[in-house]
């Protein structure tokens, strides 16, 4: 018989880590969203990545000529993302490190551009975490 109470109670703990992991996840993205601002609308996209320290997520993007972005990256807490964007030749065009591993940065295209984000943990972010980028375009203000 004590066989039969030992799988139900590790489904149970299962289950609970589950729930705990997710709870977890949404505080990140609901603190992530906040840098949107009211100036900026997301695209609709998260680009979430489980990464360990010596892991580097990227995510593949398309940013549309004459529109600003707001390219927003979350670890566990703040400045616990590394991010850089590359043009499809892998040009850097942008490394948060440069600025304090700031966790947004506005960027403007002049014209349409293929992008790749990169994203790596913070030697201060732990042994592994979640990478979260959201892109929001700014909202341009019309004269009626």
């Amino acid at each position: 018989m004590k066989h039969h109470i030992k799988y139900p109670f590790i489904i149970l703990l299962f289950t609970f880590n589950l729930n705990f992991v997710k709870a977890q996840f949404n505080v990140l993205i609901s603190e992530c969203e906040k840098n949107i601002g009211n100036e900026y609308i997301s695209d609709g996209q998260q680009y979430i990545s489980l990464i360990t320290q010596e892991q580097t997520a990227e995510f593949n993007t398309i940013f549309y000529g004459g529109n600003t972005y707001r390219i927003i990256a979350c670890g566990g807490s703040k400045k616990d993302l590394k991010f850089k964007i590359f043009d499809k030749d892998r040009n850097e065009l942008f490394n948060n490190s440069e600025f304090n591993n700031t966790q947004y940065w506005d960027i403007q295209f002049e014209s349409t551009i293929e992008c790749f984000i990169e994203a790596k943990l913070s030697a201060n972010a732990g042994s592994s975490g979640f990478a979260v980028i959201l892109i929001g375009l700014k909202i341009e203000k019309q004269n009626n």
